[in-house]
């Protein structure tokens, strides 16, 4: 999936600038990805990074970006192509990386993508739009995931892990990777693998461990900032508490589409895309729809999974009894009629 992700990334970005080149192609992916990392704690198109002296380069989009394949026809740079930029001295430097001329032979499938991924692919191109190349991979070398490597080598993707010295220069450079949604989605994402592998039903400690990292979250909550997605926020709370106790192998599922959710809001909201891309009336549906799919979700848990009777109860007693009863019939009908009294 992530191999069709970049794929589609790529195609999306030349449909949206029919003139974008090759470098900044590949910071569009290596700046998604930086973002999505920081977020989510794992990358959305790439998973080898390489260090070349333009900045972090995907190794896919590397190879997809440099010549004619199944999805882009590609003209390369040829001798006499644009020689780029005049240095001191009277001399051109060549830039052969903006020669690159690239025409997609499929439309890009954007229903791939989460609402969330979706924006957040719209907000990079936006930001990179009318910056230079040049300058956008100054900007990709500040971080220590370039610094810290030669040329060729391998970046681990841990290292996409931003430092807070880090996360405020991409802050200052205008792009989002930081703040409460990521203190929600980097702690609930592993926390609910963990749950949906343990024993079920989880034991009552466990559960109000976890739950005690979700009074933390609602404790955080930063109003007003993202007033408009609360309400939806704490219905996606309730169903995620009642799938605790009742079917905790949901979890991964239920803790991607509340994240999901969050940060495009967030994303929307901070990369103030309003209303330039979504009008606020278009906002407020989508916390209004979010907020009732997850009511939806939690009535659905609470009528799938309906309270047992306590042990003590009326209940439970009848369901003893008639066990008992029915114990009781079937030996008394395998007993041989002279042994019965």
């Amino acid at each position: 999936m992530r191999k069709q992700k970049l794929i589609n990334a790529l195609l999306y970005a030349v449909e949206r600038d029919g003139r974008i080149g090759r470098t900044k192609l590949l910071k569009f992916i290596f700046f998604v990805d930086l973002i999505y990392y920081n977020q989510r704690g794992t990358t959305l198109c790439g998973t080898t990074y390489i260090r070349m002296p333009k900045g972090p380069a995907e190794a896919a989009a590397f190879q997809l970006t440099s010549e004619s394949n199944a999805y882009f026809d590609v003209k390369a740079p040829t001798a006499n192509a644009h020689t780029g930029r005049r240095v001191p001295g009277g001399s051109f430097r060549r830039n052969t990386y903006e020669s690159y001329e690239y025409r997609p032979k499929s439309k890009a499938d954007l229903t791939i993508f989460t609402p969330y991924e979706r924006v957040l692919l719209e907000s990079v191109l936006q930001w990179m739009k009318f910056k230079k190349t040049d300058l956008i991979s100054d900007i990709s070398h500040y971080f220590r995931l370039w610094k810290e490597f030669s040329d060729g080598e391998d970046i681990p993707l841990d290292y996409f892990q931003l430092n807070r010295r880090e996360r405020m220069y991409l802050e200052q450079s205008g792009l989002h990777a930081d703040g409460f949604e990521r203190t929600v989605c980097t702690g609930i994402l592993p926390l609910s693998t963990e749950v949906s592998n343990a024993l079920h039903p989880l034991n009552a400690e466990r559960i109000a461990t976890v739950e005690e990292i979700l009074d933390s979250f609602i404790a955080a909550y930063p109003l007003p900032a993202l007033e408009i997605f609360y309400d939806a926020y704490l219905a996606w709370d309730d169903a995620y508490r009642s799938m605790l106790r009742h079917n905790p192998s949901h979890a991964p599922a239920l803790a991607t589409e509340g994240c999901d959710a969050l940060c495009f809001v967030s994303h929307v909201v901070t990369t103030h895309m309003i209303p330039g891309v979504y009008r606020e009336e278009q906002l407020q549906e989508f916390c209004d729809t979010a907020e009732r799919r997850f009511n939806a979700e939690r009535d659905a848990i609470t009528r799938d999974n309906p309270p047992s009777p306590p042990p003590d109860s009326d209940g439970e007693v009848l369901t003893l009894v008639d066990m008992a009863m029915r114990i009781s019939r079937d030996l008394a009908c395998s007993e041989s009629p002279a042994g019965r009294r």
